[in-house]
């Protein structure tokens, strides 16, 4: 129904990839992370980015990744609330950092990259992957976060799921609960934010 498209198209407001220095992923579907490795291993950009959350870090000990990195070992001693991670990935090179969580999860990990790039002046572009559902809100936390200075690009998860695209996502219960809690989140963020937590 071209209600339920518009309402689509509106929260994924995707870019076209465009060469830039980092590719940022945000924790949550595995996909984004699959698909952030693709755009790396294509030459997107010479650094990957990958946010990992807690119930993530199993599962990513299974990815394929270009250097290993453990984050089973790394989480082993840290407390189940503490473990969300940033692991970068470049040629030759991986390393893993404990990130501090706030109340909100996107809003932190962009809070998080934020302060990622702040310790890298001569990073001046990024790519955003992350759902399509989920990039309205993105680009809100970047507005408030991201230094000036950084060019971005939000570029959505192509042909994630059958269930989760444009055409059908208001017919199957997951995807239908998912695109309408963003709706509420993206209507919400800015009424719950509070100005100490957009400190970098």
């Amino acid at each position: 129904m071209p209600i339920f498209n518009r309402v689509y198209d509106w929260l994924a407001a995707s870019d076209a990839p465009q060469v830039a220095d980092v590719i940022f992923v945000l924790a949550g579907r595995e996909c984004r992370k699959h698909f952030a490795l693709q755009l790396f291993d294509e030459g997107w950009a010479d650094t990957v980015l990958l946010s990992v959350g807690r119930f993530e870090i199993r599962r990513f000990s299974e990815f394929k990744l270009p250097l290993p990195t453990d984050l089973l070992t790394l989480a082993a001693g840290v407390a189940p609330e503490c473990r969300h991670y940033f692991v970068s990935l470049r040629k030759g090179a991986a390393q893993a950092q404990q990130v501090r969580l706030q109340r909100f999860g996107t809003w932190s990990e962009m809070v998080a990259f934020s302060r990622w790039l702040h310790e890298r002046e001569f990073v001046r572009s990024a790519i955003i992957v992350s759902s399509g559902f989920h990039l309205r809100r993105v680009r809100w936390c970047c507005r408030a976060l991201i230094p000036p200075r950084t060019e971005v690009r939000f570029v959505a998860v192509p042909a994630e799921n059958p269930n989760f695209n444009r055409d059908h996502w208001w017919q199957n219960a997951l995807p239908r609960k998912l695109v309408l809690l963003e709706l509420v989140k993206v209507l919400l963020y800015p009424l719950l934010l509070l100005p100490d937590d957009s400190k970098p």
